[in-house]
């Protein structure tokens, strides 16, 4: 049984699914069924602001790395993790903020928080159209 639940815990590390340095979110706030190009992540631009991006795009999604220890090295990791994640949900780049929680009880958590960034300029047709379609259902809700 004890053998068991370290195979498990280990498949879970490997796999991914589980950080060692704080837990993984992802909330999707644009379409999610564009083409995807796949890449590992390791060259994909990194922007601290939004309007540093000079090319058109769309959000995929919001995703969040929270409580991870104050060290460098840590963040550092994480932000690559967080941008092979980003890479495999069809991301061009990553629009990257850190917080720090001050008012925490142990030596001030950060968290990574990143819009998943798409660009529109190099889109196939159909997802053109999706991206299109995605924005004008958005906003009739947002009229209602």
């Amino acid at each position: 049984m004890n053998k068991l639940f370290i195979f498990a815990l280990v498949a879970l590390f490997c796999g991914g699914c589980v950080s060692l340095a704080g837990s993984y979110s992802y909330i999707p706030i644009g379409p999610q069924d564009l083409t995807q190009t796949v890449s590992d992540g390791k060259k994909m631009p990194v922007f601290i602001a939004r309007e540093e991006i000079q090319r058109p795009w769309a959000a995929l999604g919001l995703m969040r790395i929270k409580n991870l220890p104050y060290k460098r090295d840590v963040i550092r990791q994480e932000t690559e993790r967080l941008k092979a994640e980003a890479a495999k949900k069809g991301a061009d780049a990553v629009v990257i903020n850190q917080y720090v929680e001050e008012n925490a009880r142990s030596a001030y958590p950060v968290t990574l928080a990143a819009y998943l960034v798409k660009y529109l300029d190099d889109l196939p047709d159909e997802d053109k159209i999706k991206v299109q379609e995605f924005a004008a259902t958005q906003a009739i809700e947002n009229a209602q």
